[in-house]
Order: structure tokens, then C-alpha cells, then sequence
């Protein structure tokens, strides 16, 4: 059950903390005290969205906490996530003005989805929202399914065989169709024949650019080879190879004076012998400029090739040569693929008339599990003033074997609508077009006990479980509020005089103004102090001598009912 809820920095509340115990725990308050913002809190903490509109105008963040009592039965979940065993669950959270939002449980940081799936196992919210979410036939399956342990294994059973299925026909679907198979392979062997026979090497682009630019310029290379020839070798005075021949025969004939210049005569003999060959490998380059044109046509045959290959294939030679390395790799795939396709084929089959077995079975739970719900929620209608009222959990299933499999979605082959007759003589109709606001609100309150039952959940929490309704049946519904709180702790925010005279905890949410601000406090009522919030919400004056009396009446015929009720 939930200990403590702290609050701060939440709209008008700059710091709250209020304490509840067991039993039924009711909020009260006039109209804009700031009811709505101490639920808002508590949904905040449990890990609805982050709103920064919440943060009390010119602070920078808000917290809020609760601590809960009794976690003996998600000792497990705690174990699970790594979050340390105490006596107490401490769940707390904190959103900045720049939208950031941090959870703690027992201290240790949690993302959201951890937080919600720890709170859920220990308190329930109802809300408005909720109410349009039950109107939702969508959700009713859900709701069903929920109910009965046999629904939940059967669900079980067929949800494995539902995911295989599935990703077998994930498998299947990264195979075309056998027309489009052939297909492909035929293109794919072309594609791969097309690189293969062009045999290019990864370099060999380059070479070829290299040997074109050399075509395109013969002329220029046949000058420029024959002038650096006859400079090298030529006949004239200034040729190197006849200069250093001649200075090296001058310092031949001083080298008796000194050793130095005969080494330098060895050294110019040794330029000669490299001039030589230099002059032989000009003299080669310049016999080569005219080439063959065939050869020419050879070049620029494989460039074409080249640029062709690159256009639908890569736009480099590396790309287009490891394209035809994913085209084997697929075509090598596709061939082998016949079997496998086969197999999963197979087991496709199998699948299916397992799914379908599943199903059915699934059905059956269904159909047993919505019966028992009918006469649960049957019995809590008319403990809630609706003694004419019928319930039923209609279930559509498909009546041709052939549908069936086409039927069968994640949550099976059946459609769950809760169907609803108020009054007597009236046939079922869909509960969101027949159930009034007060019809709506007994219909959750009926459903919400059998729930919380079944879901072992220790505190329900209820935001104007009472609208649109007053009098007679506002006295049944408190009445039932009661006995829900005598297994479990309730806290409900309410505007009805005859919810808060059945209160065992009593709180006043006000709103207060000084020094140039207003906030929003929340104070534990006493037997006196209750009595003065029932006759403000029956309407009475606070000076009213029988307004007094009637609050009186109203607490002590509370009072007779909670004996009553704990004699039986």
C-alpha cells in the first residue's frame, strides 16, 4: 500500500507530503483546490509522461515520491532489475524545465519502462482517461484476457507458435517468387559473365589512362626524346657525352701532378658509362613512339569496356569487381535456395495448423473466462443499484474453417466486445453507446474490484469514480468503495457528500493565499472537521443547524454500514 506521497514544486503545491494508511482514504476539496494536481502528481511519479507545464511557475524542477509498504509479492521483479530489497519500494522521480526526467527506485537509477513495470504490480490508477479507454472495444480483449489463468496459458501457447510463424515468413520473404527467382539468377549470371569476361584488374584503368595520354601525345614525346638525344650523343661540340669525354681526357693529362684529378677522370668516366645507357634508353622510348595503331585501338577499346562496366555496375573498377562478388554470393544463395524454401514451406504448414489448433483452443478459454466474468460483473452491478442491468462479453469468432487462419492476428481469431443492457427489457448493445456517465462509472468500479482481485494489486486509486451520479446511488457506490477498501487500501478524490461520510481517512485538499502567492495544501480531517466537508458538499451553509445534523446522520449511517459489514 502506498505509505507516503511527496510533491514538490507541482503547480500550486511548493511542498507536500501526506501519509495514508489501509483502508478507504478520501480526498475532498472545492472546485479548483487542486484535486486534480495531487492525482496528476501521482500518475507523474508512476510514469506518465513528463509535463513542464507541471513545474510550479519560477522554479527550475519538481519531484515527486511515494513509498509504498507490503512489496513481499514483487520481490522477484526488484531482484530482476537489479534494484535493492527493503521494507518499504521508495519510487522517485524528478522532471527539469528543459524536459529531462529521472527515476529512482530504492535509489537506483531506472528507465520508464522499468519504473511502470514495478509500480503496476502495485498500484492501480483509475482515471477519465480509463473511461475512454473501456469505451475502446479494441481494449476489451485485453480486459478478457486478463481474467482467467486458463486464457493466459492458452495465450501463451499460442503466441510462441504465432512468432514462428512469423519469422517464417520473414525467411520466406527475402525469397522472390520462384518466376522471379529464375529471373533474377538469369540476370545475375549475366552480370557476373559480363565481369568475369572483361578479366580487368583494379589497376589496370590506370595503366590504360596512362598509355592513351601517351598516344595523344606522341608527337610532343618524338621531340622531346630526339632533341634530349642529341644532347646526349650528338655530333655537335655542346653533346654531353662528347663534353665528358673531353674533360675527362684533359684531366687525364694533369693526373701525374696529382692523384685528385685522375680519381675525378674515374668519376667522369663512370658519367660517361651513365650517360651511355641513358642515351641508349632515350634513343629505345624514341624507336617505340610509333606504335602500332591496332594496339592504339586495343587501349582504347579496353577504356570503353572500362567506362561501360563502371556505368552499371560502380562508379569505380573497385566497385564494379566487388559487385560481382555480392552477384556470385547472391546467385550462389538463390541456387541453394530451392531447398531451404522448401523446408520453410513445410514448416509453414505445420505452423499454420498449429496456429489455427491454438486458436481454437484459445477460443474455448475465451468463451469459458467471459461467462464467468458476465456473472462477476452481473453481481457488482446490482451491488451498484443496477439490479436490472446485464453484462456480456460477446466474442465473434470465424465461422468457416477457411477464415480462420486469415482470422488469426497477434492476440488470436477472436473480436471481444463488452455489450451492456441497463435496464430491463432492453437488448445488449455495445457499452459505448448505451452507458450513461453514472453507468459508466458503477461499470469500472464493478469492473475495477474483480480486477484488482484477480491482479493481487494492494491500493486502488480512483479520480471521480463518481461521475454522474447522486442521491440513492451515490450511498451504493460509497457503500461498494467500502468493501473494496476492506481487502485493500482505496484512495478516491470525490464531490459527493455520501463517499466522505464513508471515509476512514479523510482528507481536505484547499487552496490558500498570502504574500503575494497561493498554494494548494492537503490536511488529515477529524471526526469534527469531516463532518463540516460533508455539509459543504451536501450543499449546507456552514452556520446550518440541519445541515449539520444531516452530516451527523450521514457519518453515523456510515458508521452502522462499516459495523455490518465487518460481522459478515
Amino acid at each position: 500500500m502506498i505509505l507516503s506521497l511527496s510533491i514538490k514544486n507541482i503547480a500550486l503545491i511548493d511542498s507536500l507530503s501526506l501519509e495514508f494508511d489501509r483502508g478507504l482514504n478520501i480526498l475532498s476539496g472545492e472546485t479548483g483546490a487542486g484535486k486534480s494536481i495531487i492525482i496528476d502528481s501521482l500518475n507523474f511519479v508512476l510514469g506518465d509522461r513528463a509535463d513542464r507545464s507541471l513545474i510550479r511557475r519560477g522554479e527550475r524542477s519538481a519531484e515527486v515520491q511515494v513509498v509504498f509498504e507490503g512489496t513481499e509479492a514483487i520481490a522477484p521483479l526488484l531482484e530482476q532489475y537489479g534494484i535493492p530489497l527493503d521494507d518499504v519500494v521508495i519510487v522517485r522521480r524528478t522532471m527539469s524545465e528543459a524536459g529531462r526526467s529521472d527515476c529512482r527506485i530504492n535509489g537506483i537509477i531506472v528507465n520508464l519502462s522499468t519504473l511502470k513495470a514495478v509500480v503496476e504490480r502495485l498500484v492501480d490508477v483509475h482515471s477519465q482517461h480509463e473511461h475512454q479507454s473501456l469505451l475502446n472495444e479494441g481494449n476489451h480483449i485485453g480486459i478478457l484476457d486478463r481474467y482467467d489463468g486458463a486464457i493466459v496459458s492458452a495465450k501463451q501457447a499460442y503466441r510462441a507458435v504465432y512468432d514462428r510463424l512469423q519469422e517464417i515468413e520473414r525467411q520466406l520473404s527475402r525469397y522472390p517468387d520462384p518466376e522471379s527467382r529464375l529471373r533474377l539468377i538469369d540476370t545475375l549470371s549475366y552480370q557476373i559473365g559480363e565481369i568475369e569476361q572483361a578479366a580487368i584488374g583494379e589497376e589496370e584503368e590506370e595503366e590504360l589512362l596512362r598509355l592513351r595520354a601517351k598516344f595523344q601525345n606522341a608527337q610532343k614525346i618524338g621531340e622531346g626524346l630526339s632533341a634530349a638525344l642529341s644532347l646526349l650523343s650528338g655530333e655537335g661540340a655542346f653533346a654531353a657525352l662528347q663534353s665528358v669525354y673531353a674533360a675527362r681526357k684533359e684531366l687525364q693529362a694533369i693526373d701525374r701532378y696529382d692523384s685528385a684529378y685522375a680519381e675525378l677522370a674515374e668519376r667522369l668516366d663512370s658519367c660517361r658509362i651513365e650517360l651511355g645507357d641513358i642515351a641508349d634508353t632515350v634513343q629505345a622510348e624514341l624507336d617505340r613512339v610509333d606504335l602500332d595503331p591496332a594496339e592504339q585501338r586495343q587501349v582504347e577499346e579496353r577504356i570503353e569496356l572500362i567506362r561501360k562496366l563502371k556505368k552499371r555496375y560502380g562508379s569505380t573498377v573497385k566497385e564494379v569487381l566487388a559487385f560481382g562478388m555480392r552477384a556470385q554470393e547472391e546467385l550462389e544463395r538463390l541456387q541453394q535456395a530451392a531447398d531451404h524454401i522448401e523446408a520453410l514451406e513445410k514448416e509453414r504448414d505445420e505452423a499454420q495448423k498449429m496456429l489455427t489448433d491454438c486458436a481454437k483452443s484459445l477460443h474455448v478459454a475465451r468463451l469459458q473466462a467471459a461467462q464467468i466474468l458476465a456473472e462477476s460483473i452481473g453481481r457488482n452491478l446490482k451491488e451498484l443499484g443496477m439490479k436490472n442491468s446485464r453484462f456480456a462479453a460477446e466474442i465473434v469468432f470465424p465461422d468457416a474453417e477457411s477464415d480462420l487462419l486469415a482470422a488469426c492476428g497477434p492476440n488470436g481469431a477472436d473480436e471481444v466486445r463488452f455489450m451492456i443492457s441497463p435496464n430491463l427489457g432492453e437488448p445488449l448493445k455495445p457499452l459505448a453507446k448505451i452507458a450513461s456517465g453514472g453507468e459508466m462509472s458503477r461499470f469500472m468500479l464493478g469492473l475495477k474490484s474483480i480486477t484488482a482481485e484477480l491482479e493481487g494489486i494492494d491500493t486502488l486509486v480512483f479520480d471521480e469514480i463518481d461521475t454522474g451520479i447522486s442521491g440513492a446511488i451515490a450511498k451504493v457506490v460509497a457503500h461498494k468503495l467500502y468493501r473494496i477498501a476492506d481487502t485493500r487500501q482505496v484512495l478516491a478524490v470525490t464531490h459527493l457528500p455520501q463517499l466522505a461520510s464513508m471515509a476512514d481517512n479523510h482528507y481536505l485538499i484547499r487552496k490558500t493565499e498570502g504574500d503575494g502567492k497561493t498554494l494548494t495544501n492537503v490536511i488529515r480531517l477529524d471526526r469534527e472537521a469531516s463532518l463540516r466537508e460533508i455539509m459543504r458538499l451536501s450543499g449546507s451553509a456552514e452556520d446550518s443547524a440541519s445541515g449539520y445534523q444531516n452530516a451527523v446522520e450521514m457519518k453515523e449511517d456510515a458508521d452502522r454500514f462499516k459495523r455490518e459489514t465487518s460481522k459478515n
